[in-house]
């Protein structure tokens, strides 16, 4: 291992990845296998940009290591990430299944997880399992700010499914936690103005609309649906 440090730290990162191979491939109870194939896998995506590579490597590093909880977590996170962004979104689920039940994992860290796993369900139409899912998130002994995500997420679930009247109640119900950060209550008023228009509450709309106009990221789309309903009344 040794020599595979100085190599990296030298930026001979093709004699270093040939040095981490040999050290696994020789060492299978090494002491410093975790390190090894730390080093393996930065080589290998913030050197060679190889991301397909790069989720090979993490599901054997989880294969390996999927009993510790601390490096299974580690590993997953990882390797849904990449999984996402590669749109495997079938693997990605699956690797965010595996971290939910990661022994001792936090409830944050267990929220985000069912709501990495609900988004995929909902992005493919799969409204009922992602339901599913972020009832169970909101069961989770998380802390309020990450509740009141798995919250939003099930109203923007509802709003998919054109559930107006669940959606601007889930809404209101993020609006009133005294946990719920600043930007999210603004993304759910904006969601209460969208669910009340579409039942036809104009003026419910118009002042919830109004309530987040400083505070909605972009303060355009909000002008522009005030507008909107002014002009319609």
């Amino acid at each position: 291992m040794a020599d595979a440090r100085k190599a990296a730290g030298e930026r001979r990162y093709g004699e270093a990845e040939k040095l981490l191979e040999r050290y696994l491939r020789l060492n299978p109870e090494g002491e410093e296998r975790w390190e090894a194939w730390q080093r393996l896998l930065q080589i290998t995506l913030d050197v060679r940009g190889d991301d397909k590579a790069g989720m090979e490597l993490l599901e054997a590093m989880y294969l390996e290591f999927g009993m510790d909880g601390d490096k299974a977590r580690e590993v997953l996170v990882r390797l849904g990430g990449l999984l996402e962004t590669a749109r495997r979104w079938d693997r990605a689920a699956d690797a965010w299944r595996k971290l939910i039940e990661v022994p001792d994992l936090s409830g944050d860290e267990n929220a985000r997880a069912h709501r990495r796993l609900a988004r995929i369900h909902a992005s493919r139409r799969e409204f009922g399992i992602a339901e599913d899912v972020l009832h169970q998130c909101l069961q989770l002994k998380a802390t309020d700010a990450r509740r009141a995500e798995c919250l939003y997420d099930l109203a923007d679930v509802q709003m998919s499914m054109e559930h107006f009247a669940r959606g601007a109640d889930l809404a209101r119900q993020i609006l009133a936690m005294p946990g719920a950060e600043r930007d999210l209550k603004a993304l759910a008023g904006f969601m209460l103005g969208d669910a009340l228009e579409q039942q036809g509450k104009t003026a419910e709309a118009l002042a919830a609309f109004e309530a987040v106009r400083e505070t909605y990221p972009n303060e355009l789309v909000v002008e522009t649906r005030i507008r909107q309903l002014r002009k319609g009344r």
